[in-house]
């Protein structure tokens, strides 16, 4: 082999390795951010750890830019900025989220949040919240304490589960329980054989026809009694309140009585001492009434008195019936007088014509 075809094999090596490197930083390098116009965008994070320069930042799973900046807030957090490519909207209901894998390596992630109607796109001043993913390794930390519980109460579990056992076996294998247990066992075996015959009782009473049709009835009528019972009850309800009021009028009534009860007390003992009274003084006028000696007692006992007395009222009706024209006369005779007081004198009161005098 000649030095010129050593040359163009060396040379033919080293053209290739140039290509190979060419296309390599053309997929992986920045030169793509050299020929692709980009807009940056800025987020802010509490805490932003594995995040660097070149981190990249994907939307729906796809790479749309990477981070060309990370500082530290004077207000607290952590300002990240991306060099996003420019055909990509970012919105501003949108959420970065930073997740990380088990070798360290962080990705930011655009996830969208309540979508509007109207979704407003990030302007050149805005910033874009964003959050953390907490760490595997973190979050395996904190769930060391709760395995540990979870282990502890598992073991609590099986110990349990062997005292069980164990005295599981010492109860059915234990010949002093053996008469015991056969009891048990006869025992369920009789309260399964009556369960048995209540479902075959049960079952052939549902299965009768006309008891089904009259059990279905019952059922069916049950609405209208219920509804009954709500009106019975309703009706209840109206004769309580009624009960209610005509106790509130009694109380109203006896309410005054109560408060006058030693007043009326007072005046019923006043009235009884006074009936009290009354009666005594019929008794005395029934005793003299019946006291044959006194001028009552002649009345009603003695005829004579009587008869003299009856005597009386007729000569009182005697003299009435004789004085009564006399009486007739004394009215013309006032009569005339009053109408013509000039006739007065004894012609005028003797003359018994009518001189237009009636």
């Amino acid at each position: 082999m000649n030095d010129r075809v050593m040359q163009f094999r060396v040379g033919v090596m080293v053209l290739a390795t140039a290509i190979i490197a060419g296309i390599l930083i053309v997929l992986f390098g920045d030169l793509p951010s050299l020929v692709q116009r980009t807009y940056p965008l800025r987020m802010n994070f509490s805490d932003a750890r594995g995040v660097t320069t070149g981190t990249p930042v994907r939307k729906n799973g796809i790479l749309v830019g990477r981070v060309a900046n990370v500082a530290l807030d004077e207000k607290g957090g952590v300002n990240v900025v991306a060099d996003i490519d420019s055909t990509v909207p970012i919105y501003k209901d949108e959420e970065a989220r930073i997740s990380g894998s088990i070798l360290g390596d962080a990705e930011i992630s655009l996830v969208p949040g309540i979508i509007q109607p109207q979704r407003e796109k990030v302007g050149q001043g805005d910033i874009v919240r964003g959050a953390a993913a907490r760490n595997p390794f973190d979050v395996f930390a904190s769930l060391e304490p709760k395995l540990g519980l979870a282990l502890d109460s598992l073991v609590q579990a099986s110990e349990s589960v062997n005292r069980l056992s164990a005295n599981l076996d010492r109860t059915l294998l234990n010949p002093e329980n053996g008469d015991r247990f056969q009891t048990l066992v006869k025992k369920t075996e009789k309260t399964l054989d009556e369960f048995s015959l209540a479902m075959t009782n049960i079952n052939a009473i549902v299965g009768n026809s006309a008891a089904r049709e009259e059990i279905l009835d019952t059922i069916g009528a049950l609405p209208e009694v219920i509804g009954e019972l709500k009106s019975t009850v309703k009706g209840i309800g109206t004769t309580v309140e009624a009960a209610d009021r005509n106790l509130r009028n009694l109380e109203g009534l006896t309410r005054p009585l109560g408060e006058r009860g030693g007043e009326m007390v007072a005046q019923i003992d006043k009235t009884i001492g006074r009936l009290d009274t009354v009666l005594q003084e019929i008794a005395a006028f029934a005793k003299a009434l019946g006291d044959s000696q006194g001028t009552l007692g002649k009345l009603v006992n003695d005829p004579k008195v009587y008869d003299e007395l009856a005597m009386a009222v007729a000569n009182v009706n005697h003299l009435t019936l004789e004085l009564r024209p006399i009486v007739d006369d004394v009215r013309v005779f006032t009569d005339k007088i009053a109408r013509h007081p000039e006739q007065l004198g004894v012609r005028g009161a003797l003359d018994r014509r009518p001189a237009g005098i009636k």
